[in-house]
């Protein structure tokens, strides 16, 4: 089963990064970093992680995946990045917000905006975090030199 959502999420990736005008072998490397945040998303749900705590670690892994492929490629972070984190993007969240607050329902909406607002949160850290790692890391490498 894991094997199937981490393909899909590859392909639904790939479709992003096409909409995203991500080009030539940048689109297949996007789509390694989408099905890397959802392999590590769903690795940590199967631990019993907290679903902040998922979303932070899956961003993270695909902020730092992203920022050496795109070293490695001599093409912008974001390029790999934005398509690359779609699969974890809280859509629902917001839909559900919106739904229920729309019919009245205050108390679910405001339940369900604050998990997204925490969703969101998460991965705003994680790719902080795996940019400002990787950028420490190119620094030491290159101060070494």
């Amino acid at each position: 089963m894991l094997f199937i959502e981490v393909f899909f999420s590859f392909l639904l990736t790939i479709g992003f990064a096409i909409i995203f005008d991500v080009k030539g072998k940048a689109i297949y490397h996007s789509a390694i970093g989408g099905a890397l945040s959802w392999l590590v998303f769903r690795l940590c749900q199967s631990v019993d992680y907290h679903y902040s705590a998922c979303y932070l670690l899956a961003t993270l892994a695909t902020a730092l995946y992203c920022e050496v492929m795109a070293n490695y490629l001599k093409i912008t972070v974001p390029s790999l990045l934005i398509a690359g984190l779609i699969p974890l993007a809280p859509g629902g969240g917001v839909y559900y917000s919106m739904l229920y607050l729309f019919n009245n329902q205050y108390r679910l909406s405001l339940l369900k905006g604050t998990e997204t607002a925490i969703i969101a949160g998460s991965m705003a850290l994680g790719v902080v975090i795996g940019m400002s790692l990787s950028r420490i890391f190119y620094r030491f490498k290159n101060f070494l030199r």
